[in-house]
């Protein structure tokens, strides 16, 4: 079976998570899934796992000066940061695929282990932690994967910092004790947390960092090694174009669902 690449070089971050939930949600509810590969950028963003509480995130005066939206993901894990040096991925699979997992720590060993594997081979030093399930150089982190499962659908996606701003990552990830609360959506205080990593970038670890369609060529060609089929260029069908339109309007596009809402008391 051959699979759908579908490749965004910009695009708008709240859009962008409308289109990754329609992405998993519309495969999960055909009968025939589309087994695909998806690269986006997105400008400045400051983007939360589905369980996290926003103040405890993100700091929400640096980001409001510095133009850094603040997002909310569908997946679980903790939060990133993007810019316009940051490669997002999604990997979104038919569980009868024999080479497809079922549980997220095998997802990460085989998709995100053959993703450093295949940086290796364009001379990138990368290697997979199977503790924290991310890709790290010399030791720092330079990945962050979340994932979904449901309904015979297998979806992780990640992110890939090869040039980004890390003082704005450090200073946007590093919220003040006495800022605004939030609560999650439905009024849920609990919250949880990311985990505090070092990270860094390929090109501050590289002398001669490869390009960014060589590490998209090292990406597809892991993932046809492990399918042992072809990706070809496609597009969004019309349910998933429908989903995503859908869901920015009611959820993305809202800061009751990107930010919470306001504590009381």
């Amino acid at each position: 079976m051959r699979w759908r690449l579908i490749d965004e070089s910009k695009s708008d971050i709240f859009q962008s998570l409308a289109r990754e939930e329609a992405l998993a949600r519309s495969n999960a509810k055909r009968a025939k899934k589309i087994n695909t590969l998806r690269f986006w950028i997105s400008g400045p963003a400051a983007v939360i796992g589905r369980f996290q509480c926003s103040h405890k995130e993100v700091n929400f005066e640096y980001c409001e000066t510095r133009g850094i939206n603040i997002a909310r993901r569908f997946t679980g894990g903790g939060t990133v940061y993007h810019d316009a040096g940051n490669l997002n991925f999604s990997i979104c699979m038919d569980q009868t695929e024999h080479y497809v997992p079922r549980t997220l720590p095998e997802l990460y060993f085989n998709f995100i282990g053959g993703i450093a594997l295949g940086l290796q081979e364009i001379g990138v030093p990368a290697n997979f932690d199977a503790h924290r399930s991310c890709i790290r150089i010399r030791g720092k982190k330079v990945t962050g994967t979340a994932g979904w499962i449901k309904r015979g659908v297998s979806f992780i996606h990640g992110t890939l910092l090869i040039n980004a701003n890390l003082d704005h990552l450090a200073r946007a990830l590093s919220p003040p004790k006495d800022q605004p609360k939030y609560t999650r959506e439905g009024g849920i205080t609990r919250c949880i947390e990311s985990k505090r990593d070092r990270v860094t970038t390929i090109s501050r670890e590289v002398p001669e960092p490869p390009s960014l369609d060589e590490i998209k060529g090292s990406i597809i060609g892991t993932i046809e090694r492990i399918s042992r089929c072809q990706i070809e260029r496609g597009d969004w069908t019309s349910d998933e174009e429908g989903l995503a339109e859908a869901l920015y309007r009611t959820h993305y596009s809202k800061p009751e669902w990107n930010l919470g809402y306001p504590a009381k008391g």
